[in-house]
């Protein structure tokens, strides 16, 4: 299957649709995402047009998830030991919570499925114009749908960790977390998540090889396998070893460069009105491979 860059923030970053994703541990971004979602009832009744509100649902934390989000050598090692990143894990594990969370359907699929093609075109056209509406009376920010919603939000991101480059002892953990890797981006961004990068590649290079649709044109694809677990365990064997590797390489930078991470990252998803701060650090590794 495959997932494209208009779908990617909602498949891996979370949406208003009603998938779940930890949150920032903020009521705040809560509570602001809840006021979109009245408010873009509010103007969908006014339009005459149907439309349940869809809030994502509070998250409850796993165990170990808040330790590894804070660079918790232990908690990290625990993790990368079985699933190594949680690029192959979800093919090996079908059944495991961890990296196959259950998925909250839409309350709307059911009344969006009854609908004709002319219909569906119109109701999604006043729902994106409801939503931009919706964000610039509850946030005061103008987006003209909710992929450049998505898409402002990881602009948003990008920017404010841009001041972790300048971080002196960042910079100096970078410098030996490089050389350990032996690679050259020396940039702390740039180096967190740069070694799952990698792994994602490789997946979506053996997900291309069995695909035989058709390729959405003008868009930026990312292709995730799907194999078996027999078959997907000798790739995540190699997965778990890349990932104790890089752990071992950046454990003194991951202890300094996630809590600062997470800290900015669940500040810019406050202002946006979103949880799911948690579940940026694997988006921002797709759409960077994207």
């Amino acid at each position: 299957m495959f997932i494209a860059k208009a779908v990617a923030a909602t498949l891996l970053a979370g949406s208003f649709g009603g998938l779940t994703s930890p949150p920032s541990g903020d009521a705040a971004a809560h509570e602001k995402q809840t006021r979109l979602e009245v408010r873009r009832v509010a103007c969908m009744t006014e339009k005459g047009l149907d439309y349940i509100a869809s809030p994502e649902p509070r998250y409850t934390w796993q165990s170990g998830e808040r330790e590894r989000l804070a660079g918790d050598l232990e908690a990290l090692r625990a993790y990368r030991a079985k699933y190594g990143f949680g690029v192959w894990a979800p093919n090996v594990y079908p059944k495991d919570s961890v990296v196959n969370p259950v998925q909250q359907e839409n309350p709307n699929n059911k009344m969006l499925m009854s609908l004709s093609a002319g219909q569906l075109k119109k109701w999604r056209a006043t729902d994106e114009s409801c939503f931009s509406q919706a964000v610039k009376e509850v946030l005061g920010k103008t987006v003209t749908s909710q992929e450049d919603y998505s898409d402002q939000l990881e602009a948003a991101v990008r920017k404010s960790l841009s001041v972790l480059d300048r971080d002196t002892q960042l910079v100096q953990l970078g410098k030996q977390f490089a050389a350990c890797l032996d690679v050259s981006r020396t940039e702390p961004t740039a180096l967190d998540g740069l070694s799952h990068t990698k792994i994602v590649r490789q997946a979506s290079d053996v997900a291309k090889k069995a695909w035989q649709g058709e390729r959405p044109k003008g868009r930026t694809v990312i292709f995730r396998p799907n194999l078996k677990p027999a078959q997907a365990r000798p790739y995540l064997d190699k997965e778990i070893k890349a990932a104790l590797k890089d752990l071992e390489c950046g454990k003194g930078f991951y202890a300094a460069y996630s809590p600062k991470a997470m800290e900015i990252t669940s500040r810019v998803y406050q202002e946006f009105g979103r949880e799911g701060a948690a579940q940026a650090i694997p988006s921002r590794i797709y759409r960077r491979f994207a």
